[in-house]
């Protein structure tokens, strides 16, 4: 069966010891909390690793709206892309940008971000991410629903202690980790310009 919001949110209900919901739009007081909590809870998993599966790029898209007064060096005045959560990286490792409202300021054309996204579909979570998620949710859902201090709070130790760590370290080992290749002054340095280290760059 595919994961859906609604059996997301039904999996933390019934761990937390409340009855499922039909849809998160019912007018019931578990679909109201639920409802209340699930985007805050999921953005706040997302933003805080740099999750392979909810990764993008995009090249940002000059603004037409005129900007009060900028600095020297902000030349270009792009439209902040509203799906994103955390910046990573640019296109260009020189450039001097930064966000600021609902734009980003910077000295570099055509510039392009690396950055994690507000991915909003359960069912291409992965297994240990989408169990973070589920215990975030069960916090909150405790204190909205439950008012038990004490089962939020074993949710919440679950999540920053086990579930969370756990998704991060699986997220950190996919694909190869990258090395900054040597450079040939370096290789002269120690004498491996016929034999270079293998490297990625």
């Amino acid at each position: 069966m595919a994961i859906t919001k609604t059996s997301t949110a039904n999996y933390a209900l019934q761990l937390c010891g409340a009855s499922p919901i039909v849809a998160l739009t019912d007018d019931t007081p578990n679909a109201r909390a639920v409802n209340a909590i699930y985007d805050t809870s999921r953005k706040s998993v997302l933003a805080e690793c740099k999750w392979n599966f909810a990764t993008t790029r995009a090249t940002l898209t000059i603004t037409a709206v005129t900007i009060a007064w900028t600095h020297t060096n902000e030349t270009y005045y792009y439209a902040r892309p509203t799906d994103i959560l955390e910046i990573f990286e640019s296109s260009d490792s020189d450039a001097a940008w930064r966000e600021e409202g609902d734009f980003i300021l910077s000295d570099t054309a055509d510039l392009g971000l690396k950055y994690v996204y507000d991915h909003d579909t359960p069912s291409k979570y992965p297994a240990l991410f989408l169990d973070a998620f589920v215990d975030k949710l069960c916090a909150n859902i405790c204190f909205m629903l439950l008012n038990s201090a004490t089962k939020a709070e074993a949710f919440i130790a679950k999540y920053e202690k086990v579930s969370l760590p756990k998704a991060m370290s699986k997220n950190s080992q996919t694909g190869i980790q990258q090395e900054p290749k040597d450079d040939e002054w370096e290789r002269a340095k120690f004498g491996t310009e016929g034999n270079p280290a293998r490297s990625y760059g």
